[in-house]
């Protein structure tokens, strides 16, 4: 009778293994990634103070060829070659502000394998930056050479469609700067003065056509 129970056990777990193998593999491929600046890791500032809540970081790539370096101060040639999987608000952590901690998930290969860069905005009203960036009062880009700032493939097994990445390991600044414990975002000109740039208004009704991510605008809403 024990060797039937048993038996019968080892079945059930059997068959709770291949369901679970099943759903597993009927389940549409995705990434998954979470950044952060928590506590004990670089926080955000902006004209010595911490970032307000409310800002927003966000992560994503830039297209192939692309000089974010030459670029930098360049916020409309950025967004046209940005491309952008999400972002966070930054807040307050245990107490301590300027902070943020995300996790996004992706089931789009366009992101596979790029190079992971992190945008960090400031606002004139504490929110997500406006398409004509009329609102954007300073920004800073960052990234890292480790090899974990790559946006793992949507496809890879569990574990190695994985990333995390944080503040910390943060050593490539293409606009703003940092130290051993802060990032330091940049203050920006007003946008009339970016609009009489190279770019012009050309550029900037080029970058209203394509928009920026449709979330982060039903957010604001």
């Amino acid at each position: 009778m024990y060797q039937i129970k048993n038996d019968r056990t080892l079945m059930n777990l059997n068959t709770l293994l291949l369901i679970t193998l099943a759903s597993a593999l009927a389940a549409p491929a995705q990434s998954t990634i979470n950044f952060t600046a928590g506590v004990g890791e670089r926080d955000v500032y902006l004209d010595g103070a911490p970032l307000p809540d409310g800002n927003i970081a966000e992560i994503g790539f830039f297209a192939a060829g692309f000089d974010v370096g030459a670029n930098s101060a360049n916020p409309f040639a950025l967004a046209d070659a940005w491309n952008v999987m999400g972002g966070t608000p930054i807040r307050s952590i245990f107490g301590q502000p300027g902070r943020f901690a995300g996790t996004l998930y992706s089931t789009d290969p366009l992101f596979d394998d790029q190079k992971i860069w992190l945008w960090i905005f400031k606002t004139n009203d504490d929110t997500v930056p406006a398409d004509d960036y009329a609102n954007v009062t300073g920004y800073g880009l960052y990234s890292s050479t480790l090899a974990n700032w790559v946006f793992p493939a949507q496809d890879a097994p569990p574990m190695l469609n994985t990333a995390s990445i944080t503040s910390l390991e943060i050593n490539q600044s293409a606009f703003g700067t940092y130290d051993d414990v802060h990032l330091y975002l940049t203050p920006v000109p007003e946008p009339s003065q970016w609009m009489l740039g190279s770019l012009g208004v050309g550029a900037l009704m080029l970058f209203a056509a394509r928009g920026r991510d449709t979330a982060w605008h039903a957010r604001k809403k």
